[in-house]
């Protein structure tokens, strides 16, 4: 059953389209992971980065629940870690500029 989210509707059908556009796709997640990995091994920026990698590979293992929330919750989740990874990787790529 679609969950109404203001005025926009989120059913698995919309989670599964944002699952091909996922945060966790290896492409986004290789970059920032690859960028990460040229900082030295000491770098906290390196740390936070892979940690976050991490964590989108977690979300994206996950599958929406309706005790937490269920698909829309689930959409929440996947675009604040695809909104990290895109922080750290600017961060990251500021660094190496």
């Amino acid at each position: 059953m679609p969950l109404q989210l203001g005025l926009e509707v989120i059913d698995q059908g919309g989670v599964d389209v944002l699952r091909g556009h996922r945060p966790g796709d290896e492409r986004g997640r290789g970059e920032v992971e690859q960028a990460a990995l040229k900082l030295s091994k000491e770098s906290i920026p390196r740390y936070c980065a892979l940690a976050c990698v991490g964590e989108a590979r977690r979300r994206l293992a996950a599958t929406p629940r309706p005790s937490l929330g269920g698909p829309a919750a689930y959409a929440r989740r996947l675009a604040r870690s695809l909104n990290f990874l895109c922080d750290h990787y600017e961060h990251i790529d500021g660094i190496h500029s």
